[in-house]
């Protein structure tokens, strides 16, 4: 809704701006320039002026290509402004859009604003000396454009500045409000001041609520200590991102061993106040947040992973797949797939119960774990349907041996022929094609390879045929 809004006020500007020049053209106000032209240029005018438009260009953020933006708006005003036969008589009208660049982009605006004003003036003056109609008489009108572009420049410096003083006061007036904040928090949290090293200076008293360890024994590097090994990378990283991103506040989650020898997550809120005469420190703020993220990393691995074997759910094994074929894509090494369906499964489940099923499909699993390689990833995709995408797959041949191996897994970790049902496997095989990203078409071609090993023979595997050379087995 806002954004046809946004277009209806467009075009009733543009409207409006056509019927002015139409009715100043009657008055014999408006120079020779046909209408059609004036039409062309109030509809690119009305489109550079439309805020949707430069939100589109700058994806969201009005401080980026901010010259070229500016530039637009000064080329398509000041030829609609010639255009009208009065040329630089107008060219104040380059402050109206100084003013709306400011609003948008700050201060910054007025170095594009005056260049392209003074730019786009001399244009203009080169067009009437070519031959372009103008009121004015030559060489009066140079002398008027000079005079207009040198007072558009020194208007956009002047602008520039007061704007630039009222940011600077509120910019000072954000940050001593920040640094309150990140300084005087919740009780809760524990306060730390680090050299621009990481090493502790100050810690608060409270650390030993939220470590169970002693402010003191954590001052220097006696916190970077209790780090978990796995996580001290990320406590670095975050260091180094304080100091590359000084007005940003960084956070990261962290594990920290208490002094009773129990890992605990914690959240650790960074802010780089080196700069500030009266902290001259990286300013932490710590909490635990170890009961949060358990229940988050079991909800995360709940939906993602299947609950009997677990292994990767349907959703996730696609997503796992498609980012495997986007480094295999970057990185020239074919993806390889298998589709496995379990032959006589339903038996099972029927002669000896779902538990039994439930059983063998744990097996399965267990079968997958031992026969793939640690870099691939697994999945269960429906009731006895599983998948696995092997990373890296030195061709056809390595693709058929793991297959194999599977087969020959799946059969051995059943008890020896005792007259009950036995769980056989087919397995289709695809390989990815170079350069190539696409997860679900690839699953595809190796269902279509599974169901063709399946019509064969059971206990079997197949290649699909656009993955040549063609093996079966």
């Amino acid at each position: 809704m806002r954004r046809v809004k946004a277009l209806a006020h467009t075009v009733m500007v543009g409207v409006v701006v056509m019927f002015l020049i139409v009715l100043l053209r009657k008055l014999g106000l408006v120079g020779t320039t046909p209408l059609w032209v004036f039409a062309i240029l109030v509809v690119l005018g009305s489109t550079a002026h439309d805020p949707m438009l430069h939100r589109a260009l700058t994806g969201g953020d009005l401080n980026r290509r901010l010259w070229p933006r500016v530039a637009m708006r000064y080329v398509i005003n000041t030829a609609t402004i010639y255009a009208t036969g009065w040329g630089p008589v107008l060219a104040v009208t380059h402050l109206i859009l100084l003013s709306e660049f400011t609003a948008q982009s700050g201060s910054r605006s007025w170095r594009p604003a005056a260049l392209c004003s003074a730019a786009t003036i001399a244009l203009g003056q080169v067009a009437i000396a070519a031959g372009v109609y103008c009121y004015l008489p030559q060489p009066q009108v140079h002398g008027v454009a000079v005079l207009v572009a040198a007072g558009t420049v020194l208007a956009c410096r002047f602008f520039g500045a007061a704007v630039r003083a009222r940011e600077d006061g509120e910019t000072a007036l954000r940050e001593s409000e920040e640094r309150f904040r990140s300084v005087v928090q919740d009780g809760t949290d524990m306060v730390a001041f680090a050299d621009r090293d990481g090493t502790l200076r100050y810690v608060s008293p409270n650390a030993k609520r939220v470590t169970g360890h002693d402010s003191e024994a954590l001052l220097s590097d006696g916190l970077w200590k209790l780090i978990h090994p796995e996580d001290r990378t990320i406590a670095l990283d975050l260091t180094a991102r304080t100091h590359e991103q000084p007005d940003t506040e960084h956070v990261a989650e962290i594990r920290i061993r208490r002094a009773d020898g129990e890992w605990r997550w914690h959240e650790v809120v960074v802010r780089n106040l080196l700069d500030h005469p009266g902290v001259h420190a990286l300013v932490s703020h710590q909490r635990d947040v170890h009961d949060r993220r358990s229940v988050q990393d079991r909800i995360a691995y709940a939906a993602t992973h299947d609950a009997l074997t677990g292994l990767l759910n349907a959703s996730a094994f696609v997503v796992a797949l498609e980012e495997a074929l986007v480094h295999g894509a970057n990185g020239g090494y074919p993806i390889g797939v298998l589709f496995l369906d379990l032959d006589g499964f339903k038996q099972v489940n029927d002669d000896r119960g779902h538990d039994a099923g439930d059983e063998m499909l744990r097996l399965v699993g267990d079968v997958l774990r031992r026969c793939c390689r640690e870099r691939d990833v697994l999945g269960r995709i429906g009731g006895d349907e599983f998948v696995a995408a092997l990373n890296g797959v030195a061709g056809t041949a390595q693709a058929a041996s793991i297959a194999a191996s599977i087969i020959e897994g799946i059969d051995a970790a059943q008890p020896p022929d005792d007259g009950s049902p036995r769980v056989g496997c087919s397995i289709g095989i695809a390989l990815s094609e170079p350069g190539v990203v696409d997860a679900r078409g690839m699953l595809r071609r190796a269902d279509l390879a599974m169901y063709t090993s399946k019509r064969r023979r059971r206990n079997g595997f197949e290649i699909h045929a656009d993955s040549v050379p063609a093996v079966a087995g």
